[in-house]
């Protein structure tokens, strides 16, 4: 009987690209995990300094909008 040899794997190679800029982040870098995303720590910074500005401004948007005539 023949016995089938186990394949052979090189470690535990998950590739894995950052959410914000769409480039691989290497397996020694250091990364942010935020509600089921992957990020650079850079990218992660980025997006977090200009979250609260979005949100204000929507919120500002909508107060007006709700305020006006109907």
């Amino acid at each position: 009987m023949k016995v089938a040899k186990a394949m052979e794997t090189q470690g535990t190679d998950i590739r894995v690209w950052c959410e914000h800029c769409c480039i691989r982040i290497a397996p020694h870098e250091e990364r942010t995990a935020s509600r089921g995303k992957t990020y650079h720590s850079h990218c992660y910074s980025k997006l977090s300094a200009m979250n609260p500005a979005r949100k204000a401004v929507g919120a500002g948007l909508g107060k007006r909008v709700r305020g006006g005539a109907v």
